[in-house]
C-alpha cells in the first residue's frame, strides 16, 4: 500500500514542472515530510476551467488543485470510509464500483518528493523506511479523483493506485504506488481515453539504480510528527511503535 509519502515541493515548481495552473479556491498547502490519510493534498488534473458566471471552458486545462485524500465515490451517502480509500489496486481499478467511474473519467496525478514503508523484520517489530528518486527528481503518483455533494460544499477527494512491488522495493513491502514516467503524462490525464491500459505497469526506475531506498527513524510512525527530519538516514534500529 502507499499510506504515507512526502510531498515538499513548492506550488511554483509544480506550476512549472507540470505546466499547470493554480485553480480553485481550496485551502492553502504547506510543504509536507508525513502526508498521512484525510490530509490535504495536492494534484494535478486536466479538466475545464470555469468563468466567471460558472460555465465550463470548452478545452481542458491542466490545473493543480488541493484535495482530501481518501476517495469517497459520489454515490457514497457518507464521508466516513475515506480513510480506508487510500489506495486502488492496479488489479482491481478498472472493475471496483468505487473507482472504475473514476478510472475512466477522472484521472489525476499525486506530486511526491517519495514514499514511506515499514518494513517487516520478525515479529511487531518494523523498521520505517524511505522510498525516493536517486537523483532526488520529483515522482507523479497515479490517481483517481470524485466529487461528492453532501449538506455542505462539495467535497474533492482522491486515491492513489498501487501495484506489487518490483526490484529492491519487494524486500521492503510487496505494494508500491503506481509511479508515471513523464512521457506518460499526457495520456494518464486525458479524459478522452478512457482505458490507459497500457500504463498500469509497475515504475520502470524501481527495478534498478534509479530508486533509493534508505532506513529512517521511527518518528516518521506518528502523524504528528513532520519536519525534515523524517527523510534523513538513520542506522537502522527498529521499535514496535503504533503507527498513526
Amino acid at each position: 500500500m502507499c499510506g504515507r509519502y512526502v510531498s515538499i515541493r513548492s506550488d511554483a515548481d509544480l506550476i512549472a514542472e507540470f505546466d499547470a495552473v493554480v485553480a480553485g479556491t481550496e485551502e492553502r498547502y504547506e510543504p509536507d515530510f508525513n502526508v498521512a490519510p484525510t490530509k490535504p493534498v495536492r494534484v494535478i488534473v486536466n479538466r475545464p476551467l470555469r468563468d466567471a458566471g460558472g460555465a465550463p471552458e470548452p478545452a481542458p486545462t491542466r490545473q493543480l488543485r488541493v484535495v482530501s485524500w481518501g476517495l469517497v465515490p459520489s454515490w457514497s451517502k457518507d464521508r466516513k470510509g475515506a480513510a480506508r480509500m487510500i489506495n486502488a489496486r492496479v488489479e482491481s481499478v478498472t472493475e471496483k464500483p468505487a473507482f472504475r467511474t473514476a478510472y475512466a473519467k477522472r484521472r489525476c496525478l499525486v506530486p511526491a518528493d517519495g514514499w514511506y514503508e515499514w518494513q517487516a523484520l520478525g515479529g511487531p517489530v518494523k523498521q520505517p523506511m524511505y522510498m525516493t528518486a536517486a537523483d532526488g527528481h520529483g515522482l507523479a503518483f497515479a490517481g483517481l479523483y470524485e466529487f461528492w455533494r453532501g449538506d455542505g460544499p462539495t467535497l474533492t477527494t482522491c486515491t492513489i493506485i498501487t501495484t506489487p512491488s518490483v526490484g529492491l522495493l519487494g524486500a521492503v513491502h510487496d505494494r508500491m504506488p503506481l509511479v508515471l514516467a513523464r512521457d506518460s503524462w499526457t495520456r494518464w490525464l486525458d479524459p478522452a481515453v478512457a482505458d490507459p491500459a497500457d500504463l498500469l505497469t509497475p515504475w520502470d526506475e524501481a527495478a534498478g539504480e534509479g530508486i533509493e531506498v534508505r532506513p529512517v527513524a521511527s518518528t516518521v510512525n506518528s502523524v504528528e510528527h513532520n519536519g525534515p527530519a523524517l527523510i534523513e538516514r538513520v542506522e537502522p534500529n527498529p521499535t514496535p511503535e503504533t503507527l498513526f
